[in-house]
């Protein structure tokens, strides 16, 4: 009876999903048709030889490693979340996994790359239980370390669409009531990880019912500044192609505001069930921050080399991770 209750609800839960991959696409197909049109008003008649300009192109340069050193960091990530859930895993064997597996984002549906991991790791040796509920813990930690971010930016220096906002005029209580909202998160670390944990298991990754534990407070702590890092990382990176896509000055306050924009495009793009890495929500997310700071063209070139940078990040982890791996192979048939 319980058997035949719980396939009941796995087939109503079914048809529920796709509806909601396909409105995600739906949003995503439309933010990239209004960014598209943003693109070519904004481009028309302007010269984009500038693209190709050395200055540029050294920054492009410095934003794609900058973006490619996210996999690395994230893997130190998992490593210690991994530890401190009781299954020890070097960086040598995280770090491929993550790199080779951050591929499947490109796929509709958010999926593939959490579910490749799963089974890549499970080919390594590593528990499922403990790397689904570390997957889980990692899901968490950058959602709240991506929502802390962009607060605290925005707040410091909201973008022009914000600027008005009545609520920006109490910096100071909102950044303690947001601090102390992320650190409330924390504190239900294990059991918001859980139901984290029985999403995954019901989008096909295996559960992790068996594995019950927190990583440990000072491990939480260690992975959510990695993650913080991170954004700042792509912020940084970004500023250094506006400085020099700009005709004006481009000061610390204009790091401070990518930072953010990075981080807020980034968790909606996360949250759309649909776009495949993101594509088409940060882009009409970034357009709306960053187009009347820096102007509609300079914001259109930063918002492409990013995708740009992005894709050529993960191919580079992809490359690496792949060739790590299929020494990790050899070694073993030897």
């Amino acid at each position: 009876m319980g058997h035949d209750s719980t396939e009941h609800e796995s087939m109503k839960r079914g048809p529920m999903k796709r509806i909601l991959h396909l409105l995600g696409l739906a949003v995503a197909i439309a933010a990239f048709a209004y960014f598209v049109l943003y693109a070519y008003r904004a481009l028309a008649g302007q010269d984009l030889s500038q693209l190709l300009q050395p200055r540029v192109m050294l920054a492009g340069a410095l934003l794609t490693g900058l973006y490619a050193l996210l996999v690395p960091l994230t893997a130190v990530a998992w490593s210690w979340l991994l530890r401190g859930l009781g299954q020890p895993a070097a960086f040598a064997v995280t770090g491929p996994i993550l790199a080779t597996t951050q591929m499947g984002k490109y796929l509709p549906g958010n999926v593939a790359h959490h579910l490749g991991r799963v089974v890549v790791a499970r080919g390594h040796g590593l528990d499922t239980g403990r790397t689904v509920l570390s997957m889980a813990y990692e899901t968490l930690l950058v959602l709240v370390a991506c929502a802390h971010v962009s607060a605290l930016t925005f707040l410091w220096s909201p973008p022009a669409a914000l600027a008005q906002w009545p609520l920006a005029q109490y910096r100071a209580p909102l950044v303690v009531a947001i601090s102390g909202g992320a650190l409330a998160i924390m504190l239900a670390a294990p059991r918001i990880a859980g139901m984290i944990t029985r999403l995954r298991a019901g989008q096909g990754a295996p559960a992790a019912a068996a594995v019950r534990g927190h990583p440990g407070w000072f491990t939480s702590l260690g992975c959510y500044l990695i993650y913080s890092l991170n954004f700042a990382l792509v912020g940084v990176g970004l500023w250094a192609v506006a400085k020099s896509l700009s005709p004006d000055p481009v000061g610390a306050a204009s790091l401070v505001l990518l930072v953010g924009a990075f981080a807020s495009s980034w968790i909606l793009g996360f949250l759309a069930p649909g776009a495949p890495a993101g594509l088409g929500i940060r882009e009409a997310v970034l357009s709306l921050w960053l187009g009347s700071t820096f102007g509609a063209t300079v914001a259109v070139a930063l918002i492409v080399m990013l995708r740009i940078a992005t894709t050529l990040g993960d191919l580079l982890n992809f490359l690496w991770g792949s060739a790590a791996l299929a020494r990790g192979r050899r070694l073993r048939l030897q």
